[in-house]
C-alpha cells in the first residue's frame, strides 16, 4: 500500500487486514505510518514515489508480493489562471510517473494472480471549478493503466479504482 495512513489507503489496508493479509505500507514518513497502523501484520516502509532509486530500493527490500495499491497523490488545485508548473509536475510525478515506476520495479516480483491497483479519482470525469490540474492528472493516471496492459505487465491484473480488471 503506497500512500498515507488515512483516507482510502487506510480503508484498503484495514480491509486487507480483516481478510487475513499481511500488509506493507509505504510512504515518505515511515514513523507516521507505523504509528497509524499499530498492528502486528502491518510493516511500515519508506518510499518517495517521486524518486526512482527509492522505489527500486523498496522493491529490493520487500521482495515478492501479491498486490500493489497506490493511492499517492499531490493535488494541483486551482483555476487555470492559478496553476503553476511546479504543482502540476509534482502531481504528475506522484500520481502518474511514480506509479509507472512502481510497476516497472515490482513487475517481476508480483506473484501469479497478483494485481496492481491505481486510484485515479472522480475528478478525471467530473469537472469541478478549481480542480483542473487534479482532473488532468487523474485522467492521465487512467491512461497509464490502459497503456500498461499491453506493455510490460502482461499476465498481471490491472485495476483502476479497484474496479473491473483490465484485460
Amino acid at each position: 500500500m503506497i500512500g498515507r495512513g488515512s483516507g482510502i489507503a487506510r480503508a484498503v489496508t484495514l480491509l486487507s487486514l480483516s481478510e487475513g493479509a499481511r500488509v506493507i505500507v509505504a510512504g515518505r514518513d515511515r514513523a507516521t505510518l507505523a504509528a497509524a497502523y499499530d498492528e502486528p501484520d502491518v510493516t511500515a516502509e519508506t518510499v518517495d514515489i517521486t524518486d526512482d532509486e527509492s522505489i527500486a530500493a523498496l522493491a529490493e527490500r520487500v521482495g515478492p508480493i501479491d498486490h500493489i495499491v497506490s493511492t499517492a497523490s499531490a493535488r494541483a488545485r486551482g483555476t487555470l489562471a492559478d496553476l503553476d508548473r511546479a504543482s502540476l509536475q509534482l502531481s504528475f510525478d506522484t500520481k502518474v510517473i511514480g506509479p509507472t515506476m512502481l510497476a516497472k520495479h515490482f513487475a517481476s516480483q508480483i506473484n501469479p494472480g497478483g494485481s496492481f491497483v491505481l486510484f485515479s479519482g472522480v475528478h478525471a470525469f467530473k469537472a469541478k471549478v478549481g480542480y483542473l490540474g487534479v482532473a488532468i492528472t487523474n485522467g492521465v493516471a487512467e491512461a497509464v493503466l490502459f497503456a500498461m496492459t499491453n506493455a510490460f505487465l502482461t499476465g498481471m491484473t490491472l485495476k483502476i479504482d479497484g474496479g473491473e480488471p483490465l484485460t
